[in-house]
Formats: C-alpha cells, structure tokens, sequence
C-alpha cells in the first residue's frame, strides 16, 4: 500500500472538526486535527487505515517540519505509511474528543488530564 500525499476527513469526522472549530479553542481545523491525532494516540489507539475520506489538508502542510512523522516512526517502527496512519489518528481522534466534549462538557486542558 503506497501512503498518502494528503489527509482526508470522513463525514463524521468532519462534523467532530467543524463543532469543536465553533468552540474557538484553536487557531485553525489544522491546530484543533493535530490536537485530536495526540489525544488519539496518547490514548493508545490501534494503528489502522481511513476509508470514506475526502481531502481535507496537504500532508507536507499539516506536518510542516515533519515532526509528526518522526514521531509516528518512533511510535510505529513497522509502519511503511505514515501519512496514512497520521491520517487515521486525525479521523478517530476528532471524533473521539467531539463526543468527549459533547458528552462531558470538557475543554482541551480537562481533556490533557485523562
């Protein structure tokens, strides 16, 4: 399987971007995607693939300096796609902290102190 050049969104992840972007918690879907990713791997998430994407950011945009990407290796040394896997952190984690939100009635910091 080839990896990616962008991260795509699915439905409801898309939904999760928008109501946590009307929150104004985060500069931008962006920032509010990569806080989603580390939630989803600091919760211990299995590695997995996307389906039922649709573009949303260029990867070489969302990872500027590629830092997530070294990241990701050193967390997953077997993983041969790393923008796919980023990519899969993205979608769970969105959804994951919207129904947290949602549910709970947290912000970002009670969400760091799980």
């Amino acid at each position: 399987m080839n990896d990616l050049d962008t991260i795509g969104l699915t439905p409801d992840s898309r939904r999760a971007l928008t109501e946590l972007e009307a929150k104004g918690w985060f500069q931008d879907g962006q920032d509010a995607a990569r806080f989603c990713m580390a939630y989803a791997i600091r919760a211990k998430l299995p590695e997995g693939v996307t389906e039922d994407r649709t573009t949303q950011w260029a990867a070489g945009n969302f990872d500027k300096s590629g830092e997530i990407r070294a990241l990701l290796a050193a967390l997953y040394p077997d993983c041969q796609t790393p923008v796919r896997l980023m990519e899969h952190f993205v979608n769970q984690g969105l959804v994951m902290v919207a129904a947290r939100v949602r549910s709970d009635a947290v912000g970002p910091a009670e969400l760091l102190a799980d």
